[in-house]
Formats: C-alpha cells, sequence, structure tokens
C-alpha cells in the first residue's frame, strides 16, 4: 500500500536527522542498510512541500526511527514537538 505524505522542511530535516544515526546503528551491527539508505536518499532528493508517495514499509522505517530519537531527546529532558508532529503525520 503506497501513502501521500506532505514533507515540509522542517519535517524533512527531522526524518533525516532520525534516519541518520538509525542507519549508522544498523550498519555497526551488522545489519542490512540498503532500505534505510535508500529512504535516506529520497527524502533528501525530495522537493520541501509537495506530496510524496512512500510504501507501507518506509513510513514503518520512518515511524520507527522518529520514535527512536523522540525517546532519546524525552531521555535527555529536550523538547520534542517537531518530532511528535511528524509521527502524528505518520500514523
Amino acid at each position: 500500500m503506497m501513502r501521500k505524505i506532505k514533507l515540509t522542511r522542517a519535517n524533512k530535516s527531522i526524518l533525516l536527522k532520525a534516519l541518520a544515526p538509525y542507519y549508522y546503528q544498523e550498519k555497526a551491527l551488522g545489519r542490512s542498510t540498503q532500505e534505510s539508505g535508500m529512504l535516506i536518499l529520497k527524502i533528501n532528493s525530495l522537493p520541501a512541500d509537495k506530496k510524496a508517495t512512500f510504501s507501507t514499509e518506509e513510513i514503518c522505517l520512518m515511524r520507527t526511527a522518529i520514535n527512536r530519537l523522540r525517546n532519546e531527546r524525552l531521555s535527555k529532558g529536550q523538547y520534542t514537538d517537531a518530532a511528535d508532529d511528524m509521527l502524528i503525520k505518520l500514523i
């Protein structure tokens, strides 16, 4: 199943900030990074403020990465509104 999501500049930035550590963690653990790497390239190449189509697997990966970023920030007592807003768009 495919779904369209509008990516603002802020949302693109949040997604890239969330996916990069996920990519490197998976790489360090010796797991496949092809899916996360391709998603990073796709998001990076998309123009801001346009709707983009993502597969269910891509959305699940984005949700996982953003949730990790959000939980990391919460554990440090940091502000998470932007990450929370992006999670709501993906749900």
